[in-house]
């Protein structure tokens, strides 16, 4: 059974204010993301997401691919991630139990998904930038800014 779409939204809503706070305090990367499939995962219901970054080796995205279609999945949504400036910096897929699209509620649930997931991206890419560049008080350069790598889901 499906939820309302008003109360889809509104939690949804609440979890997007959840990770902006993270993304702020600059929580690990692959833990934003995971939260940012989570969200859409619990709000669309039957459906799994998975963020894919340029840098994953291609070979993940076709064993996932494999194994979604072993365990029945189809895609459900693709949409790319992209900068302000339209860099390419990853994909949202979401798998689904069974053949469907999503209807226009659901597509505007993963667009703010999309931008949650770019806004994270781009905010750790700026800090380990940032980082990259500046020097510690010993005068050595510093490290990345967050524990762990970027990863998908």
């Amino acid at each position: 059974m499906y939820r309302q779409e008003s109360d889809n939204i509104q939690t949804f809503l609440a979890a997007e204010g959840q990770l902006l706070e993270l993304i702020s305090e600059g929580a690990p990367l692959p833990q934003i993301l995971d939260r940012v499939c989570t969200a859409i995962d619990v709000q669309l219901g039957n459906v799994i997401s998975l963020v894919l970054l340029p840098d994953d080796p291609e070979h993940t995205l076709h064993a996932f691919e494999q194994s979604a279609a072993v365990f029945g999945l189809t895609l459900f949504s693709c949409l790319p991630i992209l900068s302000a400036e339209e860099e390419f910096l990853g994909t949202l897929e979401t798998y689904c139990c069974f053949p469907r699209k999503p209807n226009l509620t659901e597509s505007e649930l993963i667009e703010r998904a999309v931008q949650l997931a770019a806004v994270a991206i781009e905010h750790y890419n700026h800090d380990v930038h940032a980082e990259g560049c500046s020097l510690n008080w010993n005068g050595a350069s510093g490290g990345s800014p967050h524990q762990g790598s970027p990863s998908s889901n």
